[in-house]
């Protein structure tokens, strides 16, 4: 089972057409202000990717890059 945030957050890379910056991220998704440090974003891949790999054996479903997060 998702989240609602993780509903969002996965939808969210779904529309985009570009990787999106961890900053983005924060902003678009959760409303956090450019000056929040946290690992919010890092702790929700790392759980997600858990979850698609168990249930679906894809490891690859979330991927990054030097310019983001994308799907």
């Amino acid at each position: 089972k998702l989240t609602e945030r993780e509903k969002d957050f996965l939808l969210f890379l779904k529309n985009s057409k570009k990787p999106q910056t961890i900053r983005n991220i924060l902003e678009s998704v959760w409303g956090y202000s450019q000056k929040v440090e946290t690992h919010t974003v890092e702790t929700h891949v790392h759980r997600l990717r858990k979850k698609i790999l168990d249930k679906f054996g894809d490891n690859n479903f979330i991927k990054n890059n030097n310019k983001g997060y994308f799907i």
